[in-house]
């Protein structure tokens, strides 16, 4: 452990602050049980052998978590960036394995995303607003026994909230901020009869951009998002219970703006990292004038529009007292659409209209015996997506146009069993099997004004099946406890993770990397931990460490010949990746509560594959060690939630005040490591006031410090795109 790294755990310890941002802690008292379904049943948190971060509603009001994208500030190696293309659209890695072409319709994600247990197969519209959730919970490690597909690296579950007969609410909230945001949503749910309760939900949410565009002398950037959900529940039976619910999204933006940059003191053939990079404007500033871009789909003018909608209908019957049935069937359909300019100058441009249909259908059967002694859940799986995707480039003229045709088809059976040897010692084995089947069709027409001429080719038509075995093995111990100490588990595991392999359909020029199919990545995951309840329950630690060897690494790079860039696919080698992840909470006092979330990292190559990125990374950028990218040394956040209760005439009033600090050492960010971010920080807090438990007024600011932080980009591209800069919101909330 280098020097750094220890002194921020003396640290944290020393002020014992908190991660694990769950049910957050009652505001007198110790901390709260926390309630998850991480094992696909509900049990404390504290109780399950697995890694997870869980977020309440509350900690998500208090954590200005507005999108899936926030998560990546308080889970322990997580990181959901957006890419270079729209704000719906998120590259996510975890633990090491990543994707960073989240708007292709072959591209899929190292982890499983789930709302209400239906899959989401597609990284089109992955940035989920956070409307009407109950709770989020990230599970880190291989979930391939559990889970569907892709569950490579971990998997996250949205869960929104259940209306039934002991559960109503009404909520309503406006606001209003800089770039003149804006945010309004209205919740209710309850019983409709002793048989029937239902609940809807609606947000809107959008704000004007912060980037300006010489070209055309205006203020790009502009977002309006709308999301709505409705839910009916039949409660009246004890022994069966069937939800129907329907959600849409609907996401309008001026797609994402890259900034052209440029490093003038570091060669072309040498790494760079963000500080080397000079904007050729200024910050938030680029200069794209308004003219023909280039054939159908792309427009003249930059845009994003993502629409999807999830359907599903989850049914539970209870066979016995100790046996019960589910079955789970899911809808999704995605419509993403955007034109984007990854120079900033309108060179390099791409136009794209992607349509997705997915159905899904779970059934698993899952109880007790042996006088609760011995607990199984069993189930087969079946998912079928049918996709298109149409695209049209711009490589300085017009280049191609290009037609992606993709199917998928997989089936898993799977079971796990727990075995409680002792009252405190319990062992666990499970297996699923999956098998994806793939049909991929792609054909591209390069235009006559493109730099790089080219006759007919004749199209890609490939089909491959993708098979495998994911075990898992556990064991945990609850350790009798005294004196400070309320509860402890310790847990270890051994459990393999598993991705498909796919396509490489970027084709802009040819359709050479098309046609070859990369291999899918696995991965054998040892882990370790403990979870800890003590204080009186005022203090929980929770922490683990994990090492995963990963087979064929699954990673995007970009390849440059001649000044002319190709974006293949490759499985660029084996890597293994060890980290330290915690999360600790405290309530040293009443109405304080403190947090913090972290973890340590490190990941190298055993080996790597021939004519792969990395592999070439020392010959073309002077890169003395390749190594895997998104994999920072250290990121921690430390914060803290502040009420004081006193009273306001004949009301019941609270003070609410509260702060977190995000930071994240340097990392690589592609496999052609020629890129490396430095490390920043990120500042937010708010404050606020709560009348009667029921009104409140919340004044939150995010990038409190002001900091210009560069999020991603390409220099052969020429775009980079920033992160925010400071904003702020106010907010008016009515409960009940």
């Amino acid at each position: 452990m280098t020097f750094k790294r220890l002194l921020v755990s003396t640290a944290v310890v020393a002020l014992a602050p908190a991660a694990a941002l769950a049910q957050q802690a009652a505001q007198s008292g110790g901390l709260e049980e926390i309630v998850v379904t991480a094992e696909r049943r509900e049990a404390s948190l504290q109780t399950v052998p697995v890694a997870i971060t869980a977020l309440s509603i509350d900690a998500i009001e208090k954590r200005q978590v507005k999108f899936a994208q926030d998560l990546e500030r308080y889970t322990p190696s997580l990181k959901m960036r957006n890419n270079i293309t729209q704000p719906t659209n998120l590259s996510p890695s975890l633990r090491g394995s990543t994707q960073q072409d989240a708007s292709l319709v072959v591209a899929e994600s190292p982890f499983g995303i789930y709302v209400d247990d239906v899959y989401l197969a597609r990284l089109n519209g992955n940035n989920v607003q956070l409307a009407d959730f109950e709770r989020v919970e990230v599970l880190r490690g291989p979930q391939g026994t559990l889970y569907g597909r892709n569950t490579l690296a971990g998997a996250i579950k949205f869960i929104t909230r259940q209306p039934g007969p002991d559960n109503e609410w009404l909520n309503a909230e406006v606001g209003y901020g800089r770039f003149d945001a804006y945010r309004a949503s209205v919740s209710a749910g309850g019983p409709l009869s002793d048989a029937i309760a239902a609940s809807i939900a609606v947000q809107t949410n959008g704000r004007n951009g912060y980037w300006n565009n010489l070209g055309t002398g205006q203020r790009i950037g502009d977002e309006k998002n709308i999301a709505g959900r409705a839910k009916l529940r039949y409660t009246g039976s004890d022994v069966f219970d069937a939800t129907v619910s329907v959600s849409y999204t609907d996401s309008d933006n001026d797609a994402l703006m890259l900034v052209p940059m440029t490093t003038p003191s570091v060669p072309a053939n040498r790494r760079f990292r963000s500080k080397d990079l000079v904007p050729t404007f200024g910050f938030y500033t680029l200069n794209r004038p308004l003219a023909p871009r280039g054939a159908p789909p792309m427009e003249d003018e930059t845009r994003g529009e993502t629409q999807q909608l999830i359907a599903s209908l989850n049914m539970t019957y209870d066979i016995s007292d100790n046996a019960s049935l589910q079955s789970i069937t899911g809808f999704v359909n995605t419509d993403d659409y955007f034109t984007g300019d990854f120079s900033g100058v309108g060179r390099i441009m791409a136009g794209t209209n992607a349509d997705t249909d997915q159905f899904s259908q779970e059934l698993k059967l899952q109880g007790t015996a042996a006088d609760g002694a011995f607990s199984y859940i069993a189930g087969v799986y079946y998912f079928r997506e049918s996709a298109d995707q149409v695209f049209s480039w711009r490589f300085i003229t017009p280049a191609s146009t290009s037609l992606i045709d993709a199917k998928t088809k997989n089936i898993s059976v799977f079971g796990q069993a727990d075995y409680n040897v002792t009252d405190a010692l319990k062992v666990t084995a499970g297996i699923r099997y999956a098998r994806d089947n793939k049909d991929f069709f792609e054909s591209i027409a390069v235009l006559p004004t493109s730099i790089v001429p080219s006759g007919p080719q004749p199209p890609v038509v490939l089909d491959n099946t993708y098979k495998k075995w994911t075990p898992k093995f556990g064991i945990d111990y609850t350790v009798p406890t005294s004196g400070a100490i309320d509860s402890l588990l310790l847990y270890a595991s051994a459990a393999r993770g598993f991705k498909s392999g796919g396509y490489s359909a970027i084709a802009i020029f040819n359709l050479n990397d098309a046609r070859t199919p990369y291999g899918p990545e696995s991965n054998w995951t040892y882990e370790a931990g403990f979870k800890v309840d003590m204080l009186d329950n005022r203090l929980r630690v929770n922490a683990n460490y994990y090492m995963a060897r990963i087979s064929d690494l699954t990673l995007n790079a970009t390849v440059t010949v001649n000044g002319i860039s190709s974006f293949p696919v490759q499985n660029a080698g084996d890597a293994t990746i060890k980290g330290l992840e915690w999360e600790i909470t405290a309530v040293p006092v009443d109405n304080l509560t403190l947090f913090a979330n972290g973890a340590f990292s490190s990941g190298k190559f055993r080996n790597l594959a021939p004519g792969s990125a990395p592999t070439n990374a020392p010959a073309s950028f002077g890169v003395t060690n390749p190594e895997p990218p998104q994999l920072p040394d250290a990121t921690y956040t430390i914060g803290f939630d502040y009420g004081y209760d006193f009273a306001l005439g004949n009301r019941d009033a609270r003070f609410l005040l509260g702060a977190d600090i995000y930071h994240t050492d340097s990392f690589v960010t592609a496999a052609t490591n020629d890129f490396v971010l430095d490390g920043f920080d990120r500042v937010n807090g708010f404050i606020g006031l709560s009348i009667d438990e029921r009104w409140q007024a919340r004044f939150s600011v995010s990038n409190l410090t002001k900091e210009t932080t560069i999020m991603t980009g390409s220099r052969a591209l020429g775009g980079f795109l920033t992160m925010a800069p400071r904003e702020y919101l106010l907010t008016l909330k009515y409960s009940m």
